[in-house]
């Protein structure tokens, strides 16, 4: 079912109080919150650091229709992973250069502050982890990301094992803002009316006719700051990123996270 969208349900915190929701992981997942901004995980001369290392490296990236990807997204592999697993390893070794720390360790010790003590754990198959996350470059007058859900995409079979171990229906989306553009590449949530929502949460003839109501709806727009993360239910909340103009490109790193099968991790992914 897509979520509608409760003002009263986004809290801003700062990295270092984050201790303050111990389970804001699964308090999202039970949605008693829908959304959480985290200011200054990391501080704007780390993100200055990171964007003069993207510069530097100029990495293999992959084109999409808003601009770019820094590594491979899950959903658009197919059901034989093998090189997704491949390229996943190679990007683990990329994003240690680019932010000249153990960025998994750094990202962990984030999510585990409201994991409720859960462990935090990439996803392994046949011994491979998963991208823990990818880089997306949301370039100005490209559109930016169009309005969609994350459940829209669960029924793709590279999906299959982590649904098997993971609770990824109406799961969480996470991201972190790298560089800010200059004006746009808002965070847009949409409140569809309750008539328009789906009963079943992949189902893709309704979440169509969702999508063609959109113009009418009311939305919201979150826009964090450079170093901040954000949160929030992504699976089951419709949601676009604006269009960004100026000469700045949009740059975040994010991934998704989910509860495990049986309650005791969480999994975080791209």
């Amino acid at each position: 079912m897509t979520t509608q969208v409760t003002k009263n349900k986004w809290i801003t915190v700062a990295a270092d109080s984050i201790n303050q929701y111990a389970d804001g992981i699964n308090q999202i997942y039970q949605e008693e919150l829908e959304g959480i901004i985290i200011r200054q995980v990391f501080s704007l001369e780390e993100m200055l650091d990171v964007q003069q290392q993207l510069e530097t490296h100029k990495l293999a990236t992959h084109e999409v229709r808003y601009g770019q990807t820094l590594g491979q997204i899950i959903v658009n592999i197919g059901k034989d992973n093998s090189e997704y697993l491949q390229n996943s390893q190679r990007f683990r070794e990329e994003l240690t250069t680019i932010f000249q720390i153990d960025f998994e360790a750094k990202l962990e010790n984030t999510f585990s502050q409201m994991s409720g003590d859960r462990n935090i754990e990439l996803p392994k198959e046949n011994g491979q982890a998963y991208s823990p996350a990818t880089i997306r470059f949301v370039q100005p007058k490209k559109g930016g990301i169009p309005p969609h859900t994350g459940n829209e995409f669960l029924d793709n079979s590279a999906y299959d094992y982590l649904k098997s171990i993971g609770k990824v229906v109406n799961g969480l989306s996470y991201f972190i803002v790298i560089s800010k553009p200059e004006k746009g590449g808002e965070l847009v949530l949409f409140d569809i009316p309750q008539e328009h929502l789906s009963k079943q949460e992949t189902d893709s003839k309704n979440i169509r006719l969702a999508k063609q109501q959109l113009d009418s709806c009311p939305q919201r727009k979150i826009v964090p700051e450079t170093g901040d993360m954000i949160i929030f239910k992504g699976g089951n909340i419709m949601h676009k990123i604006a269009e960004v103009y100026g000469n700045k490109t949009r740059i975040t790193l994010g991934g998704f996270l989910a509860l495990s099968q049986d309650d005791k991790k969480i999994y975080y992914w791209s």
